[in-house]
């Protein structure tokens, strides 16, 4: 078996990232309603998988630009969040990744109130029509961040400049701007990509939300589409966890220089498929996300992630 075979072989088996209906050993069951999250007692499956591809495909590494990093976040908050500041949604992101899954750190996972009080189409359709709003107030209650003088300038410039364009454009300007936002992040087909990212649409077995049941659940989906032209290819999100020190221009690259470690995970292709099954399939919605305990040891990694953080932006 060559190199690229065998590491492959370690990737299936190590993050299970195929662990779809496709998958022989995991029991075929019938779904029922959640009423809970997937707890996972394993590790996130990117870490392992970024090794086997390195392992593998060592000229991946090149492409790993710690700046290119930096400029991916700042164009990825000025397209993907309207005017939020990149003091701010930084750090989180940074967390995310590596505390992905964690509760109480992971300010992606929707919170249980969240999920018990918007378990119905109407809910589900709620939280698609005004997610940008959860995603901006969620972090404050589940994990906050010291307010710093960085974030104190960042508010100052912002209001400087809000002044500004009412002054010399008028509060239409203002509205449309705050509208334009609203609207990017509500039921427009490009939201879609903040519940196909980590929400899980493929069918798992009820054993999967008991924590005896050792087999990894996906979750992460990436997305082949045309949108992702129009969103830095955010779509490509394995690919992003897997290195997201690669920046977005050269993440379909990365698709293609280990394409064997991708072609067989479950992803979408249509991100207003995505937005119309989770309001209307009940077997999908906020309680669909992998959670993993928090722990000392994520809880340092996350302090760390912040620290590095802060030193990115300047």
């Amino acid at each position: 078996m060559s190199t690229a075979n065998t590491a492959v072989a370690t990737a299936q088996l190590s993050a299970s990232h195929s662990a779809g209906p496709q998958m022989s050993h995991r029991p075929q069951t019938v779904r029922s309603i959640p009423s809970d999250f997937f707890w996972s007692y394993t590790e996130e499956p990117h870490r392992t998988r970024r090794q086997a591809i390195i392992k593998a495909h060592p000229e991946v590494v090149p492409h790993c630009l710690q700046s290119g990093l930096v400029i991916d976040e700042i164009l990825q908050v000025t397209k993907l969040c309207g005017h939020e500041p990149s003091t701010k949604y930084l750090p989180y992101h940074l967390t995310h990744h590596k505390s992905l899954g964690v509760d109480g750190l992971d300010t992606d996972l929707p919170t249980s109130l969240e999920a018990f009080f918007l378990d119905s189409v109407l809910g589900k359709a709620f939280f698609c029509t005004f997610q940008i709003i959860f995603y901006a107030l969620r972090p404050m209650m589940v994990y906050k961040l010291p307010f710093t003088s960085l974030h104190l300038f960042n508010v100052a410039t912002q209001l400087a400049f809000n002044l500004l364009l009412v002054h010399y454009l008028g509060a239409g300007a203002l509205a449309y701007l705050l509208t334009s936002s609203f609207l990017a992040g509500s039921l427009h087909p490009c939201a879609g990509h903040f519940i196909a990212e980590h929400y899980i649409f493929e069918k798992q077995p009820l054993s999967a939300r008991t924590p005896s049941d050792l087999v990894a659940v996906p979750e992460t989906y990436s997305y082949y589409g045309p949108l992702n032209a129009l969103t830095y290819n955010v779509g490509l999100h394995n690919e992003h966890h897997d290195f997201p020190a690669i920046p977005w221009t050269r993440l379909s690259k990365l698709h293609e220089i280990a394409k064997e470690f991708y072609v067989d995970l479950p992803h979408h292709k249509s991100w207003i498929s995505v937005i119309w099954q989770f309001i209307w399939d009940q077997e999908v919605g906020l309680w669909c996300r992998v959670k993993r305990r928090n722990s000392s040891k994520t809880e340092k990694l996350a302090d760390r992630s912040l620290g590095s953080s802060r030193a990115s932006v300047p």
